[in-house]
């Protein structure tokens, strides 16, 4: 009998660990983010930390409890926000797309260029497009930059994300 009510101690201890795993994994909550665009979400405490899972999809900038979420590019990722003794917060699972009214993906054979029309169509760059038109686009723009700036892009560093 002893063996039996250890055994089931065990097991209600297993289930009860396994029931909490699995609440915190579903206590996620789920956002969609445009690429190049910020989202901004309230959270209800100034964070210790913010962990993001991949910056190069969506990163994340704070202003005491409000957090913008930035789509950097295509994919899925998700964010933890803990407190100041590393005790879990808030969970977000962050979908990042590129799929507004006013993007037009232009075909020819299996090469794509991405456009974003409102309501002119003006050429934009989009991971998957062909690798020849991202480098003309992007060459112009760096001239557009350095001729406006007086500054060699190529040189200069990007400031460091705010934290």
């Amino acid at each position: 009998m002893r063996k039996l009510n250890k055994f089931l101690l065990v097991a209600a201890s297993a289930l009860m660990t396994l029931q909490f795993c699995f609440a915190t994994a579903q206590a996620a909550e789920a956002i969609a983010v445009e690429t190049d665009q910020t989202l901004m979400v309230s959270i209800p405490a100034v964070p210790g930390a913010v962990v993001i899972g991949n910056p190069t999809i969506a990163d994340v900038s704070m202003q005491g409890t409000k957090m913008f979420i930035l789509g950097r590019n295509f994919g899925t990722t998700n964010i933890y926000i803990l407190d100041n003794d590393g005790n879990p917060m808030a969970t977000f699972d962050v979908s990042v797309k590129h799929v507004t009214d006013n993007a037009v993906a232009v075909f020819k054979g299996t090469a794509r260029q991405s456009y974003d029309c409102a309501p002119l169509c003006e050429t934009t760059i989009q991971v998957g497009d062909e690798a020849v038109h991202n480098k003309v686009v992007s060459d112009q723009v760096k001239t557009k930059i350095e001729l406006a700036t007086g500054a060699d892009t190529a040189k200069s560093e990007a400031p460091p994300a705010p934290q």
